[in-house]
């Protein structure tokens, strides 16, 4: 492996399950990270699927704190910040669009230009002289694959594969996209949760666990050796960044024991394991080898295949707010054909990805996410956190971050555009 998964290991390895680690008052090396609550600004994200904007319709959002009107006029998508300058109010409360390039203000019609967010007119005063010079935020706004991609920033957009995994916008690749859903968790827990190579044990749990009798093992645990042989890290100018893990050298753990008072020893076994061969067992740990999983900036992760092959599983953690984020699932198929492609649409998706993925498994990280936010966002967690082995990975993930952000979100960000032309 390279330089960078060495340094990456070196300067975070410390913090797990070390004396160093046990102190709130040294700095870790993560502050972006740590400071990153709202979500890295200068970013592309999933704001909504494409099929819940008809023409004419309206979507009202939350994106990294921003509140966002989305809406399809004469076939083209627009974003505009939710908010009127004049006294505040929010465009969805009644959004309003009298004519195909503006959005009228219910409340006290000011209207604005859809496409750069400048103030046209002002419908009971159109001789003011703050037309043309007040203006509200646009964004530059992708609809690629089913899906509309937001950037939220300050800087030109790069592209917008610089910021999905790799293979989502590939030419043969078909997007089943499931129905997106706010979790009451913080975006980087999100984050965490799809990657932590020891949260499989809350998996034993899942109705695709349990249906398929699929013991999920306690957790997954590397060295630090077997860290660096199979993790890969891409931090190119050209294209996306992030890392992806086999899981070849995994020591899946399915059977344990906890030390008695009395000296004595108790087995414990999953329940999926009762029964179970070792050779059953075995060959269940060698299909979780066999996958391979990445976590791509901002906030996508890449399970390929899962939950089998030939599927592959995306999903996005977006950031809505310091207290919640939009979770975003897709199940992709890799094909040329068009008639498998419709299969995939129409039926394959929803019968080998959908029902076993979102409705039998990931419901369970949703449930974990929501039960790290107390103590990550009203006991210090991120200062008291007490770290072991199989987070290791996720510090380097931290750090990575931290040195290849854009840019961070802050609470002023949130409280609107405004500007005024003439003072630019």
């Amino acid at each position: 492996m390279g330089n960078i998964e060495k340094n990456l290991l070196e300067e975070t390895a410390a913090w797990v399950d070390e004396e160093r680690a046990k102190t709130d008052r040294v700095q870790k090396p993560w502050d972006v990270w740590i400071d990153a609550e709202l979500g890295l600004r200068n970013h592309w994200y999933p704001a909504a699927l494409s099929r819940q904007i008809e023409e004419g319709g309206f979507k009202a959002i939350t994106l990294l704190g921003e509140n966002i009107l989305l809406t399809r006029q004469d076939g083209k998508l627009y974003a505009l910040e939710d908010r009127c300058p004049h006294r505040g109010v929010r465009f969805s409360a009644r959004p309003l669009c009298y004519t195909k390039e503006t959005l009228t203000c219910w409340y006290h019609t000011f209207t604005f230009n859809l496409d750069d967010g400048n103030l046209r007119t002002i419908l009971n005063e159109p001789e003011s002289p703050m037309i043309g010079k007040v203006q509200i935020k646009s964004y530059p706004l992708e609809e690629l694959k089913g899906v509309v991609f937001a950037f939220v920033g300050d800087i030109s957009p790069p592209p917008v594969g610089h910021d999905v995994a790799p293979g989502f916008l590939d030419d043969d690749a078909v997007v089943y996209s499931a129905e997106p859903y706010v979790i009451d968790a913080n975006w980087r827990l999100a984050c965490e949760n799809g990657y932590d190579p020891g949260h499989q044990f809350i998996h034993n749990w899942s109705p695709f666990s349990i249906k398929n009798e699929i013991p999920m093992s306690f957790g997954w645990v590397s060295n630090k050796e077997s860290v660096l042989r199979t993790t890969t890290y891409f931090d190119s100018d050209d294209g996306p960044k992030g890392f992806t893990r086999k899981a070849a050298e995994t020591n899946i753990v399915q059977e344990a024991v906890i030390p008695m008072n009395d000296g004595s020893l108790v087995e414990v076994k999953l329940p999926a394991a009762e029964g179970k061969s070792r050779e059953e067992l075995n060959e269940i740990a060698q299909y979780a080898h066999s996958c391979e999983v990445g976590l791509w900036m901002p906030c996508m992760l890449k399970v390929d295949p899962w939950p089998a092959d030939p599927a592959i599983h995306f999903e996005s953690y977006v950031p809505r707010d310091s207290t919640s984020h939009t979770y975003f699932q897709f199940g992709v198929l890799k094909t040329n054909d068009k008639a498998e492609a419709d299969e995939w649409m129409n039926r394959r998706a929803h019968e080998e990805w959908e029902i076993p993925t979102v409705e039998d498994f990931t419901i369970d990280d949703a449930f974990a996410r929501k039960e790290l936010q107390k103590f990550y966002s009203e006991e210090d967690g991120w200062k008291r956190e007490r770290l072991y082995r199989p987070d290791i990975e996720l510090t380097m993930w931290r750090k990575f971050v931290t040195k290849h952000a854009r840019g961070v979100q802050t609470t002023d960000h949130t409280k609107g555009f405004f500007s005024r032309k003439d003072r630019e």
